[in-house]
């Protein structure tokens, strides 16, 4: 699935929705033997990616995810044509598909996700005494000057890198709420990066999440996170 998001130039948010779909239906998947049985995991992946690109409004023709999805799992095979009978028949098993995970998702397909929450929480965190007048200059001004999108500092790079790897594991997307998993990530990307805190720690999750996050679900998450990451550094 990730293959064929970067090849279709997806943007990280696209894959990661199709990510939060995929972790929602085998969720479902888990009280219902028979749902598990419907969908493989291949034909959920292109159903969820093909949805994903509706809902966060970047469509592709799902013959763009047919045709490299065939060759990728056929590699030995002539490729896939359009049109043809072959592909009339996997089209009609993706759209089956994708009625089937609209069904699982109560129609709800804009769902929230970190990504959502990291641009304003950076702002609060990136901004010092001082420097809180750059995020207000007028476009000229900052491109004259090279100021740089909160997502583009150090910090934010490793931030949505880390979100990125998040939005995989199945624990943090079922358990957490996009909010607390953004605020879980900032904090243990500033870890990483030697900075600390200067404040409480309750104190400082309220402030940075407005009061909406519960301090234990924020440890909580950041223990999900920074197992995520011992168990990718040890591959």
């Amino acid at each position: 699935m990730t293959l064929i998001a970067d090849s279709l130039r997806l943007r990280q948010e696209t894959l990661a929705m199709a990510f939060v779909y995929t972790h929602k239906y085998r969720h479902h998947a888990r009280s219902d033997k028979t749902m598990a049985e419907l969908l493989d995991e291949y034909t959920l992946s292109l159903a969820s990616l093909s949805l994903a690109t509706k809902a966060t409004e970047s469509p592709r023709r799902l013959r763009e995810l047919l045709l490299p999805a065939y060759a990728l799992l056929n590699p030995s095979d002539p490729p896939l044509t359009f049109p043809s009978a072959l592909y009339d028949a996997l089209r009609g098993t993706v759209v089956t598909a994708e009625l089937l995970l609209l069904r699982v998702l109560r129609f709800d397909i804009r769902l929230p996700l970190a990504y959502d929450y990291l641009p304003r929480m950076l702002e609060k965190v990136l901004t010092l005494d001082g420097t809180a007048h750059i995020d207000y200059l007028p476009d000229d001004e900052r491109e004259e000057i090279r100021v740089v999108d909160v997502k583009d500092t150090r910090i934010g790079a490793a931030v949505w890198c880390l979100v990125s790897e998040a939005v995989r594991s199945y624990r943090l997307v079922i358990l957490f709420p996009a909010r607390t998993v953004a605020a879980a990530c900032i904090f243990v990307a500033m870890q990483e990066a030697g900075l600390r805190i200067a404040m409480e720690g309750k104190t400082w999750v309220r402030k940075l999440t407005g009061d909406r996050v519960e301090f234990e679900d924020f440890e909580e998450a950041v223990e999900e996170v920074r197992t995520l990451r011992e168990v990718r550094e040890a591959r």
